[in-house]
């Protein structure tokens, strides 16, 4: 055989071998890919109210000091009790 017949032969046997291996890792034990969460699907389809009253009221009544204050809360290190303190739990008293 002529070199070139041996590369085609050394790049198309193993992508022949190895497409078999292909089709057999993609069996899975359900119909379709997104088999498997009937029960979540339907509880949600049949949820009456996904969301509470509060959360469709969008006149949030703030100003921009009481927005200035929460990001400083939250950038400043220190007071664990605080959303950007120093991540310890505060001490039991």
């Amino acid at each position: 055989m002529s070199i070139r017949k041996t590369r085609w032969v050394c790049v198309l046997l193993p992508a022949a071998l190895l497409a078999g291996c292909a089709d057999y890792m993609s069996h899975r034990d359900t119909v379709t890919f997104g088999a498997g969460n009937a029960m979540e699907a339907n509880m949600a389809i049949h949820t009456a109210r996904p969301f509470p009253p509060r959360a469709y009221n969008t006149n949030l009544n703030r100003d921009g000091k009481s927005a200035v204050l929460a990001q400083e809360r939250y950038l400043t290190p220190g007071d664990p009790a605080l959303p950007g303190g120093s991540g310890e739990a505060p001490a039991a008293q």
